[in-house]
């Protein structure tokens, strides 16, 4: 298994099929102090995809897209991260894991349309707070795989590394948005005993639901952005070709300067005038016009043979005559098929 870059990142991206893990361990794992909801989230991001001392290469402003946290923030809790667990490679954005295990003993996995999933709140709609992310994930992974599973409050910010006031929050809005049910034996007060253990039956139906309306929203999203990519990049590659094919007009009038400016603005100038007085069925001033203006194109003509040149050396050198590298073909107006993605121009 190769360097893990920031290509795979982005195709995990795509699909927001991927996952990272969550790692579960004594205090300590995540160095001196706990990490923020963010920096566990940009800790977990480099762990997953750095395993078997493979370095992981990303950027803050990749990570920052994908993880739906500011590029500062991303920052700030990287330079902690890097301090504490990750050293940092000869590159710019590479990380390798320091002093850490291979794999962590217990963990679970969360998955990324979570990170960008709207749920109902009202008549609007809210996301979730990667705090509340990482408790339903963990809420998820425990029914999954432990039958008539039950925690208390306390338990659970122990397992995670959190507070209990943070699991207590989050429990309570993934209640209110109806994504969980919270079962205990005895009633519960207003203000809920952090210390007693409950059942938390997540809503598969509400979560299915959101995935699939995420995922269905963030694929049309890669869809525009690739046919966005894909229009941008044709405009670069005839905006490119037609340069190229003004380049050798563009170096004559440059050597030839103000005087060839000169009578070309004249013979652009008759044209005009010439137009005009036919539109107005002045024929006699327009038979006029028409010979001064022969006369100029005369002039024009000796001057670029007495620098070597003809009226050929200021018209583009197109590349591809059926369309005069407009992407367009000149007889119907289709699409030409000269276009060359990812080709020179």
């Amino acid at each position: 298994m190769g360097k893990v870059t920031s290509e795979k990142l982005n195709r995990s991206g795509s699909s927001h099929a991927g996952r990272t893990i969550r790692v579960l361990a004594s205090e300590g794992f995540y160095g001196a102090g706990r990490l923020s909801a963010v920096g566990r989230v940009i800790f977990n991001a480099l762990y997953t995809f750095a395993q078997k001392g493979n370095p992981a290469e990303f950027s803050f402003s990749e990570l920052s897209e994908r993880y739906n946290v500011s590029y500062s923030s991303v920052a700030r809790q990287m330079k902690r991260a890097l301090g504490a667990n990750f050293k940092r490679g000869d590159r710019a954005c590479t990380y390798e894991l320091k002093d850490l295990p291979p794999a962590p003993a217990r963990y679970f996995y969360i998955p990324d349309w979570l990170r960008f999933a709207q749920f109902p709140s009202g008549e609007e709609t809210t996301d979730l707070t990667n705090d509340q992310i990482e408790v339903l994930a963990y809420i998820l992974h425990q029914n999954k795989h432990v039958k008539f599973w039950n925690r208390s409050q306390a338990g659970i910010a122990r397992d995670l590394e959190v507070a209990p006031s943070t699991v207590s929050a989050a429990i309570a809005a993934l209640e209110k948005l109806n994504l969980i049910t919270v079962k205990i034996s005895t009633a519960r007060s207003r203000c809920a005993n952090h210390y007693e253990h409950a059942f938390y039956v997540p809503n598969n139906t509400a979560l299915q639901e959101a995935r699939e309306n995420t995922l269905t929203h963030l694929k049309a999203i890669s869809r525009a952005a690739r046919d966005a990519d894909g229009r941008t990049e044709r405009e670069r590659f005839y905006e490119a070709r037609r340069a190229l094919a003004n380049s050798h007009a563009d170096l004559v009038r440059k050597k030839l300067g103000t005087d060839l400016t000169e009578i070309e603005r004249q013979i652009g100038l008759l044209e005009l005038q010439i137009a005009k007085a036919q539109h107005e069925a002045r024929l006699t001033e327009a038979a006029a016009l028409i010979e001064r203006r022969l006369e100029t194109s005369r002039a024009m003509h000796d001057f670029l043979a007495d620098h070597g040149y003809t009226e050929e050396d200021l018209a583009p050198r197109w590349i591809c005559p059926d369309c005069h590298d407009t992407g367009w073909r000149i007889k119907d107006g289709k699409p030409c098929g000269c276009f060359s993605p990812g080709g020179t121009p």
